[in-house]
């Protein structure tokens, strides 16, 4: 569906600045711009989720490189 429009309740304002929930789409457009997630190759949802695991597995090559250095 649509993105919801309007103020967020105080429980949604509560569960959104809790520890547990995941943090901004800052992460995503870094992967986007660093790791070829903004063009997806392949046409299937198997091929792109492929494409999208290669992403992360680069991503953690250059920290553990960077961890090791």
């Amino acid at each position: 569906g649509d993105p919801r429009q309007g103020k967020i309740s105080a429980a949604r304002t509560m569960i959104e600045h809790s520890r547990g929930f995941p943090a901004s789409g800052a992460p995503i457009s870094y992967f986007k711009g660093d790791y070829g997630w903004d063009r997806t190759r392949p046409d299937t949802r198997q091929g792109a989720a492929i494409w999208c695991r290669h992403g992360a597995f680069t991503h953690n090559l250059v920290r553990i490189g960077a961890l090791t250095s």
